[in-house]
């Protein structure tokens, strides 16, 4: 698939969601407790810098800024329109929100700026994952972290599920496993620290430049 079909698949998905996904259905619910648990295991202080990549509506970035008292600053990166509508209008009274229309593996924001980045739910769907975490490794300060969360295929269930979404889900690339996630994220130049898991299929792995 070109590059540039793969994105326009991608940018009608999470259009056709910006409508709900802040609604109280079942993807609000899944999603919400993906980004909950993503945000306690992070080492979040006051004044730092933080982006999510994937952002859609901001929510992540909004629980994080509760932690903090909004002291900081905190940027969002999605590849669809309205999310990032949806997100600038949820934030439009916060100097310190910033929110980007963009892709994963060109992000138009300065080298060494970030002490965090999330992406939660949105790796499998990159169809360079190796030029998004060099992409990751450029933005962040030395010491800085990423945390990718992701269904991780280290188990025949999910390497079903993964062939199964690839069918019908033509947006859908890859589901990694946590093998997979090291070899990655080390071939970037990041330190891989470890994995925890959240729910009964998601994992978060965790890199340090």
């Amino acid at each position: 698939m070109k590059e540039s079909e793969h994105v326009k698949l991608n940018e009608a998905k999470w259009d056709k969601w910006a409508a709900s996904i802040d609604g109280k259905g079942w993807r609000y619910v899944y999603l919400r407790k993906c980004q909950s648990g993503v945000v306690s295991l992070m080492d979040i202080k006051e004044n730092m810098n933080f982006l999510d990549i994937g952002c859609g509506t901001g929510w992540a970035l909004g629980q994080i800024a509760k932690i903090i008292n909004g002291k900081g600053s905190f940027y969002g990166i999605d590849l669809s329109d309205k999310m990032i509508e949806k997100a600038k209008e949820n934030f439009k009274d916060n100097e310190n929100f910033h929110f980007i229309k963009s892709n994963a593996e060109s992000i138009p924001i300065n080298d060494n700026l970030f002490d965090a980045i999330i992406c939660t739910n949105s790796f499998h769907h990159y169809l360079n994952p190796d030029k998004a975490l060099k992409e990751m490794y450029r933005l962040l300060k030395t010491g800085g972290k990423i945390y990718i969360l992701d269904p991780t295929a280290d188990f025949m269930f999910i390497k079903i599920i993964n062939l199964l979404v690839k069918l019908f889900g033509h947006e859908h690339v890859k589901l990694y496993s946590t093998k997979e996630f090291k070899k990655l994220i080390t071939d970037a130049g990041l330190k891989y620290i470890k994995c925890d898991k959240i729910g009964m299929q998601q994992k978060v792995h965790i890199g340090e430049k």
